[in-house]
């Protein structure tokens, strides 16, 4: 139905007035990494240039959004070409806003190194095989009421792995299906939100099972104060294979406080979601960033994550379950040279502690870039 509509409101305003839009931007830089796979006793270290390509091209009318984000990214590494990769990502998207109803739909392709996808999720990213995913994605909205709204989204994605034979990585694919309700509370932009979602996990290979998950939560999002906001939701889970199951809860919150010349943001989340070793995990995250402009051209940025990935049941053939520990904390400054050039310099440490390991694993990078940020013009 949802596609139906928004097909149909698409054709009903082809004769209406559009406007084209695109911005491109890109950088290339050089890359510096010490123990880049994370492996445990692992001082290798290699240098080599990096580079990206992306743009963002959008139709816009009165009702409707069309887009189109292309992303590319390229590194070669002469100290080790096993590190070398070309990765692709595009993501499409179609947004129409009626009177009292509004229909998003946003299909994604990725294909990248298990470098990119596994880091901070499984703890098994030393091999560095292709990854490819496909999501799709339809969210309809409507308005009841001037505060009451309610919608659905549906979900699928499909993970693919390239010759990972005994690397401890499966295809997989998942698809959600979740409800919500909000209302508001206040002209200030306080609402309450119910959510209720239910999703299935199916994967492919010699341990190839089904996992069915669900979750309710209670959110409530406000502005306690003028320059800050906050936003907090939580409820019950539920997670179930054809050998077990199990329960416990869910939530996520986050607070924010702008300044004049910073910002700062700090969360802290439980979820359950699927990982490339083809089994759905309780993944428990903590974040925290800095960000300050300290002259009109220069700026600079501090962040903080923790994120412990732990299987809500045992894969089959496995005793017990897994548990994976990734800590990464990055220092970035910038420096603006004109409306569209500026030069940036990054340093970001990883460690790494999984069930497999006898020890934690510490990886180092620097990467120095020249950025070009191109402005937005019209077609």
């Amino acid at each position: 139905m949802a596609l139906c509509s928004a097909s149909a409101a698409l054709f009903a305003q082809q004769a209406s007035a559009a406007e084209w839009r695109v911005m491109p931007s890109a950088y290339v830089g050089t890359s510096y990494a010490e123990n880049p796979r994370l492996r445990v006793d692992d001082n290798d270290s290699v240098s080599g240039a990096i580079g990206e390509l992306k743009a963002s091209l959008q139709r816009v009318t009165e009702r409707s959004e069309l887009s189109l984000r292309p992303r590319f990214v390229a590194a070669r590494y002469s100290d080790d070409e096993s590190l070398d990769s070309d990765d692709q990502f595009v993501t499409g998207g179609y947004r129409w806003m009626g009177e009292r109803s509004e229909y998003n739909i946003e299909l994604g392709l990725t294909r990248d190194t298990t470098l990119t996808s596994e880091l901070g999720s499984t703890g098994l990213v030393d091999s560095n095989r292709r990854h490819q995913t496909g999501t799709f994605t339809v969210a309809p909205k409507v308005m009841f009421t001037e505060r009451v709204s309610g919608g659905l989204q549906m979900y699928l994605a499909d993970n693919r792995y390239i010759d990972a034979d005994a690397t401890g990585l499966v295809n997989y694919r998942y698809g959600a299906l979740s409800l919500f309700s909000s209302i508001v509370l206040t002209d200030a932009g306080s609402s309450l939100t119910v959510t209720a979602q239910a999703g299935r996990l199916t994967t492919e290979g010699l341990f190839a099972q089904e996992t069915r998950d669900g979750t309710l939560r209670l959110g409530w999002s406000f502005q306690p104060w003028l320059l800050w906001s906050a936003s907090l939701s939580a409820g019950p889970s539920t997670v179930e294979t054809a050998l077990a199951n199990d329960t416990g809860w869910v939530f996520d919150g986050e607070i924010k406080r702008l300044g004049d010349r910073w910002s700062l943001t700090a969360a802290a989340s439980r979820n359950q979601s699927p990982t490339g070793r083809g089994v759905l995990t309780r993944r428990d995250e903590a974040k925290l960033s800095f960000d300050r402009a300290l002259t009109e051209r220069l700026s600079a940025s501090i962040a903080a994550r923790w994120i412990r990935s732990e299987d809500l049941l045992p894969q089959q053939g496995r005793v017990k379950a897994y548990q994976a520990d990734f800590a990464q904390l990055s220092m970035a400054t910038s420096w603006r040279l004109s409306r569209d050039w500026s030069l940036s310099l990054q340093l970001t440490g990883n460690t790494q502690d999984f069930e497999l390991a006898t020890e934690r694993a510490n990886g180092y990078r620097a990467s120095f870039n020249v950025l070009w940020n191109g402005q937005p013009q019209s077609l």
